[in-house]
């Protein structure tokens, strides 16, 4: 029977959150080059209308007109031909999250098999790779290998988490989960500045011998994330244990607080149907939320004209709220309130945020307006996500040893996948949206439809954690 004491389960949270700080930071540098990388291929490869940049492209005009009435293309007129790059960098980011929906199931089932450390290890060989091409991505062709293997090589979120339910207890979980928030939101605080400034030292001037092999302008940002991740790996072999099996050690804890028997048949389906109704309400969420997020660039450049510069203060200052919201609030809360009530209340704030943004489109004060809404969203970056994924990690059994539809590994990688498919369709819906209708409608719109969201979650969602089991009886 495996001992584990309350430091070591600090100590092995606090190698998760620090490996996936260091993860976040490498795959969030490339966030603000999308635009000029998008472009610098463009240049490179004008007039090959064989290479499949031109075909996206050509894909893009014909999507974009089709959606746009009367070639409408923002509030300021003229604009329509810009925002291909964007366009652009947002499919790229979609087929990354379709990736991920296709593979993070396969890589929970993977670790439940063969234990957290060697599946994550695993992926981040995959990681390493894809951010290797990336290094010498002289061509977009590379470049798009280069995201297909990242998508179907991360798996550093989903693994965090299930390390993190494998070693903290039921009433514990929440708070500790909290951590992957705070890692997010400090990771899209500073990773894309640090993107940005790498992006201007360009390796290719500084080592002109190395162009033959494929060095460009942006590799410099690539190394850098090369040797975060190679770092990170090299942390996790030498730092992480195997956490599989520490779910012993609750389990039996757990004999001396629990009644003894085993898990019935109808304990089981109800379980299954809490996970399916959460399930639904992340793909929904992130659905929403995604598209609307995604399309706050397109509302700061028609409204207000912001710069670079400006739209890194605005993110920064939604990433500095999301941060203090999870680390301040939901850690201290959640155990009063339970996950369900901090859902509620992030997916309203959400509304909020969104109604915020619709009216600044005609306020004589749209800054006010933009940073209210901002904040609103903040909030519910800082909330709903995390809470979520405690519920679902809730519904999981403490045996994961075998192949259950609720083993953590499994369910939380189906969980994982429901949000990517969101994540995957909402930018595309909520562009077509707003470029048809135009902003204060698009975000009218999603405003209501998240009011729609609360009332579901407030009928089908569980209602706290579940009395942890012991035992599973295999009558399945």
């Amino acid at each position: 029977m495996l001992q584990v004491k309350e430091e070591d389960r600090k100590r092995i949270v606090g190698i998760a959150f620090k490996a996936l700080l260091l993860d976040l930071f490498a795959f969030t540098i490339i966030l603000p080059l999308f635009p000029r990388l998008l472009n610098y291929y463009q240049s490179e490869e004008l007039g090959d209308q064989t290479s499949i940049l031109s075909y996206a492209l050509q894909v893009l005009e014909q999507f974009k007109y089709l959606i746009v009435t009367n070639k409408r293309a923002s509030v300021k007129t003229g604009y329509v031909d810009k925002w291909d790059t964007v366009l652009l960098g947002g499919l790229i980011g979609s087929l990354f999250s379709f990736l991920q929906f296709i593979v993070s199931p396969k890589i929970g089932r993977a670790s439940d098999k063969f234990g957290r450390r060697k599946v994550l290890l695993y992926t981040m060989i995959g990681n390493i790779l894809s951010t290797l091409i990336w290094l010498f991505s002289c061509s977009f062709n590379l470049f798009l290998v280069s995201r297909i293997i990242a998508g179907l090589s991360e798996g550093n979120v989903q693994l965090s988490i299930a390390i993190i339910s494998d070693v903290t207890t039921p009433e514990k979980r929440s708070r500790s989960l909290a951590l992957v928030g705070i890692a997010f939101a400090i990771a899209f605080t500073v990773g894309p500045a640090l993107g940005a400034w790498f992006a201007s030292i360009d390796l290719s001037l500084l080592c002109p011998s190395l162009v033959q092999f494929g060095i460009y302008p942006y590799s410099m940002a690539a190394l850098v994330g090369l040797v975060l991740l190679a770092v990170e790996t090299a942390y996790l072999y030498f730092a992480l244990p195997e956490t599989i099996h520490f779910r012993k050690e609750i389990e039996a804890a757990s004999r001396t607080e629990e009644p003894k028997g085993v898990i019935t048949v109808q304990e089981i389906h109800r379980r299954l149907l809490d996970l399916n109704y959460v399930k639904w309400i992340m793909f929904a969420f992130s659905f929403l939320f995604s598209g609307m997020e995604f399309t706050l660039v397109f509302l700061t450049f028609d409204i207000l004209d912001y710069s670079h510069m400006q739209q890194g203060k605005l993110l920064g200052f939604m990433g500095i709220i999301s941060a203090v919201i999870q680390g301040g609030y939901v850690r201290r809360k959640v155990q009063i309130m339970g996950e369900k009530m901090i859902i509620i209340q992030g997916m309203v704030s959400c509304a909020a945020g969104l109604y915020c943004l619709s009216t600044t489109v005609n306020s004589e004060y749209p800054v006010y307006w933009l940073y209210a809404g901002v904040a609103f969203l903040a909030f519910t970056s800082g909330t709903v996500v995390n809470c979520l994924t405690s519920l679902a990690s809730l519904q999981c059994l403490d045996d994961s040893s075998e192949d259950y539809a609720l083993s953590k590994g499994r369910a939380l990688g189906e969980f994982r996948s429901y949000g990517q498919l969101g994540r995957a369709f909402g930018p595309i819906f909520a562009s077509g949206v707003y470029w048809i209708f135009g902003p204060d409608v698009c975000y009218g719109i999603g405003s209501v439809v998240m009011v729609a969201c609360v009332w579901v979650t407030v009928l089908i969602a569980p209602n706290k954690q579940i009395k942890r089991v012991r035992k599973v009886k295999k009558t399945l």
